[in-house]
């Protein structure tokens, strides 16, 4: 009678209705490889509105609210099925009906998965909670297939200037840290804003590259178009046919060193994103464990065995985080080898120009096309040039960053 009772309750409660809990609460919950729910906190019991003897060996789906979209939970299967962590804005259904949104990062465990999740609060928060909505709607209308939708999802977080799912995520975590720290009023984490100066330093070092790689696309036609005037000349253009063909050399250089210039800058920003939520997560599971140390015992967790669980996590996640930090200065000397490459084949086309310079003066002052050439292969040394140099205080500041917080992490 009892249970029918609390069924009739739960459907007198609003659905537009928020379970509140604090921005000091963190919870956790921790599935099989299926997702099956193994055990929780008292916290995520009591937000969840479930007995553990409802919520225990259920699927975690149990809580998935309808307004979620599904391209969140394919992307989030397919990363943590590959061994990655990952972080997610979830909005979740309580038992009632009302819900509650949380940021969760999940990570691989023995024989699992484990989720641990915060209260989030940022404007980043809410963009994502319209961005959402506007997906589900999509969804329910269109009916894509979930990694469709996945794909959806991560074209509009590219419209909100995020390079990938990754950048995302890193920028959320940052954002729901700096927040919570708010909250809670604890001392802003250092660590976050030593990484928030490196990922703005990234940007500004791939929008310098991108800088390049325009001047180069808008330059690709010189070295033809140099010859054809060359042709034209006779044998008095002789020598700018030659010089022509060194440029065309060069320009082809340039054109495959290029590539590996580009993926280079890219991959120095993945690994910053992702050394930025190694660093978040492990802050997150280091919390988590010391929350559920004063936590009351409950029906949901074998205590030692969970602690165990939460201690090895958060061992791991710390590690992993100091790893984190060498690749990104592995990948920056990556990088700079790069950039001296490119500085060099940008010395050779400065002998270059200077012979072609050198070359249109003697030649008949009247060939203007000749000159405005040569002048446009001048104005292209000078973008590659400009675009390093801002590329080397981009390089300077993560340094400075990187070796802080590889003194800070010992």
């Amino acid at each position: 009678m009892s249970a029918l009772l609390a069924e009739v309750e739960a459907e007198r409660v609003p659905t537009g209705e928020e379970v509140d809990f604090s921005f000091d609460e963190l919870f956790f919950s921790r599935t099989d490889e299926r997702g099956i729910i193994l055990s929780g906190n008292s916290v995520f019991q009591r937000v969840s509105c479930y007995s553990w003897d409802e919520i225990l060996n259920k699927p975690h789906k149990l809580i998935r609210h309808d307004d979620m979209p599904k391209a969140v939970f394919w992307l989030l299967w397919d990363t943590i099925k590959k061994g990655q962590p990952i972080g997610a804005y979830v909005k979740n259904r309580a038992k009632d009906g009302r819900h509650y949104w949380v940021f969760a990062t999940v990570t691989p465990v023995d024989g699992g998965y484990l989720s641990v999740r915060l209260k989030p609060g940022s404007d980043l928060f809410h963009t994502v909670k319209a961005a959402y909505a506007e997906l589900r709607a999509v969804e329910m209308e269109t009916k894509p297939k979930p990694e469709e939708s996945a794909a959806i999802l991560l074209s509009r977080l590219r419209e909100l200037g995020f390079r990938d799912y990754g950048a995302f995520m890193s920028e959320a975590m940052s954002q729901e840290m700096k927040e919570r720290d708010r909250r809670t009023k604890q001392d802003a984490d250092s660590r976050i804003a030593s990484f928030d100066r490196l990922v703005t330093s990234a940007k500004d070092l791939l929008d310098h590259a991108a800088s390049i790689f325009k001047a180069y696309e808008s330059n690709a036609h010189v070295p033809l178009n140099l010859k054809i005037q060359a042709s034209h000349l006779g044998s008095s253009g002789a020598p700018m046919y030659v010089i022509s063909n060194n440029y065309s050399a060069i320009s082809q250089r340039i054109q495959e060193n290029m590539q590996d210039f580009m993926e280079a800058g890219k991959q120095v920003a993945r690994t910053i994103d992702e050394g930025l939520f190694l660093v978040g997560t492990s802050r997150i599971q280091r919390e988590v464990f010391e929350f559920f140390q004063q936590d009351e015992p409950n029906d949901g967790a074998v205590r030692d065995q969970e602690m165990k669980y939460l201690e090895v996590q958060q061992q791991s996640y710390f590690e992993k985080a100091g790893q984190g930090l060498h690749a990104i200065a592995s990948q920056m000397n990556q990088f700079q080898s790069a950039c001296r490459e490119m500085r060099k084949l940008t010395s050779g086309l400065e002998v270059t120009r200077v012979m072609g310079k050198i070359e249109s003066a003697a030649l008949d002052a009247s060939l203007t096309s000749l000159n405005d050439l040569v002048d446009d292969l001048g104005r292209f040394q000078s973008a590659i040039l400009s675009g390093l140099r801002e590329i080397d205080h981009s390089n300077s500041a993560i340094q400075v960053d990187v070796e802080q917080l590889l003194n800070a992490n010992g």
